[in-house]
């Protein structure tokens, strides 16, 4: 059996964080507490459910899975899988721009190294301005992507698959997302999954341009802060 946390170490959790024992300071680090743990479940559910759609499962057999009709299961399901439902317009953008990428070089997948390439534009989207943030340049990464897979000259017509890792970051992309407690996948969540294996053809072209995972990391938290504290500021002018 999954070993969960026990009722004793939750209450000391608890009486940790409110040492002088202020009944009702302790009742609402509980609440903060059950909180939390019911926000990691909902988490882990959302990962799983993901996995499982783009596995191929059908409502009908999540609900078989989940114990639950199949109404309830679709309704608090819907907007989590499949990743696609959730990407941001410019987030689409960079996914239909990594196929063209990957269909200009005459290649037969769509890899990570695809989805890098794309993410320099629109230029003026989270994971551009972190690009450039951290000094990795467009025309350094193409020439890493050519050199490790050279142009094929072949032309690719019709629907070009993913490969396993680009639907590996895709899937991260949303564990990303859901890491920085946001509802929806833009380009940022896509370029830090792109790190989340030192084996795709992405994180190895980031680590060489000096890009380590902390560091893009940090960069992208950086500018999300920058602008929200923008749009603050301008929410104060317009008072």
């Amino acid at each position: 059996m999954t070993p969960q946390p026990a009722l004793p170490d939750l209450i000391e959790t608890v009486r940790a964080a409110v040492p002088d024992g202020d009944p009702a300071a302790q009742l609402a680090r509980a609440a903060e507490v059950a909180a939390g743990l019911n926000q990691l479940g909902d988490r882990l559910l959302d990962h799983y459910v993901f996995q499982c759609r783009q596995a191929g499962m059908s409502w009908a057999e999540l609900s078989a899975s989940l114990g639950v009709s199949k109404q309830a299961v679709h309704k608090r399901f819907t907007g989590v899988t499949p990743a696609f439902q959730r990407l941001t317009p410019k987030a689409q953008q960079v996914v239909q721009g990594a196929i063209e990428r990957a269909r200009g070089l005459g290649h037969g997948s769509v890899g990570t190294e695809h989805v890098l390439l794309a993410l320099f534009e629109p230029s003026d989207s989270l994971a551009a301005i972190t690009l450039s943030r951290v000094e990795v340049r467009h025309e350094d990464v193409r020439a890493r992507v050519v050199a490790a897979a050279p142009p094929t000259g072949e032309t690719i017509d019709g629907a070009i698959p993913f490969s396993a890792q680009t639907k590996a970051v895709l899937r991260g992309a949303l564990d990303e997302a859901l890491d920085l407690n946001h509802n929806y996948i833009g380009t940022e969540h896509l370029l830090l999954a792109l790190q989340r294996d030192e084996a795709y053809p992405a994180a190895r072209i980031l680590a060489e341009l000096g890009a380590d995972r902390d560091r893009l990391r940090e960069t992208v938290k950086a500018e999300i802060a920058r602008i929200v504290q923008a749009r603050a500021d301008l929410a104060k002018t317009a008072e």
